[in-house]
């Protein structure tokens, strides 16, 4: 491995000092490695401020994740942070999850579309979501999510988060009809949900029904079937 103290990356020094104090910082496939992380960290979020991160179509190993994690549990200006396609798994999530349960992150974005989150990291956030306040926007499409990580989720935003206004679960196709009335008592209980997204999951023809059915009456509500 490279020595930290010799190792540059001028092609990633040149993109982040480029960018505009308070802006976003895109670093979508740039092969980062925990290296590179450490200067994200330090020029991207500390110097430069950023207000969104894109990590997407990385290869972001799970030391990254505990610096990011580390960062997360005080910031005050990144709000939003992409980390699709990086083959995450649940315990690169229990890193995060620890640090957004802290309620003076301001993070109000967190992509992980395309990672292999299963039910275990599910319940990861949905324990985060119970005390989180800052996040607005989850998006979890293209993970191996079933039933049972939409009953975590539905559990706590009925009941403990009034937080949360956009969530998808697309193209998470071990979801079935058997989280139809987890959907929909989800719906009657939480007023604060604006979109959320269950495009190409396993549902029957019936199951899609019901569930149109069960928001028609709702207005300012967007449900992407």
């Amino acid at each position: 491995m490279a020595n930290i103290s010799i190792y540059r990356n001028q092609k990633l020094e040149e993109k982040i000092n480029n960018c505009e104090l308070r802006t976003r910082v895109d670093l979508r496939k740039q092969k980062l490695t925990d290296f590179d992380m450490e200067f994200v960290i330090q020029e991207g979020i500390h110097n430069k401020q950023c207000t969104m991160l894109w990590l997407t179509n990385n290869q972001i190993t799970s030391h990254s994740i505990s610096m990011l994690a580390s960062i997360l549990r005080e910031n005050t200006t990144l709000e939003g942070l992409s980390i699709c396609y990086n083959d995450l798994l649940d315990s690169d999530l229990f890193y995060l999850t620890q640090a957004l349960s802290n309620r003076t992150s301001g993070l109000g974005r967190l992509a992980l579309t395309s990672n292999r989150i299963t039910d275990k990291g599910v319940e990861y956030l949905a324990d985060m979501l119970r005390t989180n306040c800052s996040l607005v926007q989850l998006w979890l499409g293209f993970n191996k999510i079933s039933d049972d990580g939409v009953k975590f989720l539905a559990d706590i935003l009925s009941f403990h988060n009034r937080t949360l206004q956009v969530i998808s679960l697309a193209w998470n196709n071990l979801i079935t009809d058997a989280s139809i009335d987890y959907f929909i008592d989800m719906f009657e209980s939480n007023q604060t949900l604006r979109t959320v997204c269950l495009s190409n999951c396993n549902f029957s023809d019936f199951g899609r029904k019901k569930l149109r059915e069960a928001v028609k009456l709702y207005t300012e509500f967007y449900l992407d079937l």
